[in-house]
């Protein structure tokens, strides 16, 4: 057995979104994210709702758009906390022989509209994985979370024209 220290990266950021709370919340989905995010894919999607939902699952091939920055290997999302009450949404997805990452997305009613407060944390599983962990900077997490800001609004904006 090999026990080790883990190599993990984690980042937290709050957006400002011009647009009703429980409306971005229910973009936070496998299935409505093809809405939003130019480049999004999954292969399967197991849902009893169609949409995601507590212990929902689904896949995403290599390739697949990981915000404005990066690419990915082949993995496996589930989602263990789905609260649409709270508005809080965790995700974890394992990419084999890479490593594991933790997301967790919570929406709160602000003055504006609603804040996002989303972090990401990546443990490596491997040495590939440690290279993985160091690609996720500061610079990097901000420009996706800029683009998710932004595509988010256009696509609420575009339904509501």
């Amino acid at each position: 057995m090999k026990i080790e220290k883990p190599y993990v990266r984690k980042r937290t950021k709050t957006i400002m979104v011009q647009a009703d709370p429980d409306q971005v919340f229910a973009l936070m989905c496998p299935v409505r994210e093809y809405e939003w995010e130019p480049g999004w894919t999954t292969n399967l999607i197991l849902s009893h709702s169609g949409l995601v939902e507590k212990d929902c699952i689904f896949t995403t091939p290599a390739g697949a758009s990981m915000g404005s920055h990066a690419k990915s290997r082949d993995a496996v999302w589930m989602t263990p906390i789905h609260d649409p009450a709270s508005r809080h949404l965790m995700m974890i997805k394992v990419t084999p022989e890479e490593c594991v990452t933790r997301l967790d997305i919570s929406v709160s009613e602000s003055q504006t509209g609603a804040s996002v407060t989303t972090s990401y944390q990546h443990t490596a599983l491997t040495q590939a994985g440690r290279h993985v962990v160091d690609q996720h900077t500061e610079e990097k997490f901000d420009e996706m979370m800029a683009g998710w800001r932004k595509a988010i609004e256009e696509s609420l904006q575009n339904k509501a024209a």
